[in-house]
């Protein structure tokens, strides 16, 4: 219970839209038993010919009859808006959470789960404010309500009805409860399960088929859905028994109302006032008892969202970060790094410098620690051992956001979301004009494509810029490091499958950008030879310690790190 009133606290900023909610609610509730009620009271007098209380109780009917769909449809209205917004808060809370995480963090979660705490989670917890909240107001109202009444008018029937409402509107909620806890933290358990298993055989199918791997993934898929299905099935079965219970304790307050009114000495319409009054009034406790099934889903969806809020990111943002220096050159000294749970280094005692107007080339054999640097940068990681200065400040004492706004990263998965090429552009500079969108277009060779697009910047990329082939989707990533502004872009492994002509267009880009502005720099991961000759310098990496390094013309040679690694290269020119 204390995970959802976690979650109960983040609706404060709407809690009077859920206050208001559960008000129409009540008023709904009274005014369907006051319906029903005068309905009754209405045939009632009918039958025994009081032609001034049948007509009494026909302007009862038709009050009622008017404001019990206007009062529901207000409520439907206030309380689904308070929770679309609720729930909207709370995804932004959930990316909040996972975004200090990244990558690390998240690299440890598979991708399907990560999904269902995002999406499935996130929706169950609907139910907290929606499901819960406002039936229980709802539901005293109303009991409040056809009290009063009973202690007007037949008071030797109250005891009777609230014992039969308490035992239906608490009494079976709490035994529902703990009956659908377990079941309903399978269920959602194996939701996530049957999410994970499906994204990995989605994601992997051509690999999993090509080493006849995909037949025990879908095993396990299978396996998980049955356990799915089954805690589904065992909740269907307790929803089923409850309402057999209230289909029978709605009729049996009738009777009970209808017996004891009239026993205690009420006329006719009366006791059959106080018996449909008693009768709808259990209205009300059919949403409690259905919130109640839907407890352990909502319970285990509350817990794991929240462990992901009681994470810690790899990277801690300073209490009192300083403020970055207008200079934007880098220097790494003795730094050391191994990726956690791994025992091996992945950068061992690096030294590097990266003055303003510097192109350095990152190469060695895969696995030498390449991208790790660049990560280190980016302050994906931390900085576990050893000093990485940014205009002459410990990057450790500057807010990681600050550190991210002077680079710009482009890598070999040319990362593209599913939105328009203009959105895509602007994720680093939501504010640019598409007069600087179109330059930075031109300059990475990327403009006639977009504009052969059919709907040019507002043309939709689709799933990860599927739309685009590599080399295209490549050149917009160019073009959105462009448009941020960043003094320094960081490029993993950029060409990376692009045919020559294109490489080159690529890294003529790249080289007008750096040419634009003296300060300007870029580091360079690659192994490949031709794209050596953009830098001015290189850094050979051999399993995490620089092997050589200094201007790439003198790189050269025999026996040296760099000619075994290029055995063909001769320099440009």
């Amino acid at each position: 219970m204390k995970d959802l009133g976690f979650f109960l606290a983040l609706a404060r900023p709407h809690a009077i839209w859920l206050r208001l909610g559960a008000a129409l609610a009540a008023v709904t509730l009274l005014a369907g038993i006051g319906l029903i009620a005068v309905s009754g009271w209405f045939i009632a007098a009918a039958a025994a010919g009081g032609l001034a209380s049948a007509l009494a109780a026909t302007r009862g009917v038709r009050a009622f009859a008017l404001l019990r769909p206007v009062s529901r449809y207000a409520e439907r209205l206030v309380t689904h808006d308070a929770t679309f917004r609720i729930l909207a808060r709370l995804r932004v809370w959930t990316f909040e959470r996972l975004i200090p995480l990244s990558p690390g963090g998240i690299a440890r979660m598979r991708s399907g789960d990560l999904v269902a705490r995002v999406t499935g989670d996130v929706d169950a917890l609907d139910g907290l404010y929606l499901r819960f909240l406002t039936p229980v107001a709802a539901a005293a109202a109303g009991a409040a309500g056809v009290a009063v009444l009973l202690a007007l008018a037949a008071p030797l029937a109250l005891p009777a009805i609230l014992f039969l409402f308490l035992a239906s509107a608490a009494g079976l909620p709490v035994l529902t409860a703990r009956a659908s806890r377990k079941a309903g933290e399978r269920a959602s358990d194996m939701a996530a399960l049957v999410r994970a298993e499906a994204g990995d055989l989605a994601a992997g199918l051509a690999e999993l088929k090509a080493y006849g791997a995909d037949t025990r993934v879908r095993h396990r898929l299978d396996e998980a859905s049955r356990a799915w299905t089954s805690a589904q099935r065992d909740l269907a079965r307790l929803t089923m028994i409850n309402s057999a219970v209230l289909a029978l304790g709605a009729p049996l307050a009738l009777v009970t109302a209808l017996g004891l009114a009239t026993a205690g000495g009420a006329g006719a319409g009366l006791a059959v006032l106080c018996g449909f009054a008693a009768f709808a009034l259990f209205e009300g406790a059919a949403p409690l008892v259905q919130a109640a099934e839907g407890y352990g889903r909502m319970q285990r969806s509350a817990a794991r969202l929240r462990a992901i809020a009681e994470q810690t990111g790899d990277v801690v943002t300073p209490a009192a970060p300083v403020a970055p220096s207008g200079r934007h050159d880098v220097r790494v000294e003795a730094l050391s790094f191994a990726y956690p749970g791994s025992e091996t280094p992945a950068l061992e005692h690096v030294s590097l410098g990266l003055p303003e107007g510097s192109r350095l080339a990152l190469t060695g054999a895969s696995g030498s620690g390449k991208s790790s640097l660049i990560k280190i940068l980016m302050r994906f990681y931390p900085v576990p051992a050893g000093t990485v200065w940014l205009g002459g400040q410990d990057v450790t004492t500057l807010d990681p956001r600050e550190v991210r706004r002077r680079f710009a990263l482009v890598d070999q998965r040319a990362e593209l979301i599913s939105a328009s090429v203009r959105e895509n552009l602007r994720l680093g500079a939501p504010g640019a004009e598409d007069g600087a969108l179109w330059k930075a277009l031109e300059l990475a060779r990327a403009d006639d494509v977009v504009r052969a697009l059919p709907d040019g910047l507002d043309t939709w990329l689709g799933e990860f810029g599927s739309a685009l082939s590599g080399g295209q989707a490549r050149r917009i990533a160019l073009a959105r490091a462009f448009v941020t502004g960043a003094p320094m872009l960081l490029l993993d492994e950029p060409t990376e499958g692009l045919d020559a002509p294109l490489e080159h267009d690529f890294l003529t880009s790249l080289g007008d950008w750096a040419d634009a502005d003296e300060r300007r720099s870029f580091l360079l991961v690659t192994h490949r030879a031709r794209v050596i000759d953009a830098a001015r310098e290189a850094i050979v990496l051999d399993n995490g310690h620089i092997a050589q390094k200094g201007p790439v013309a003198s790189l050269t040679g025999p026996s040296t790190a760099f000619s075994r690694l290029f055995p063909e290269y001769r320099p440009a020119g």
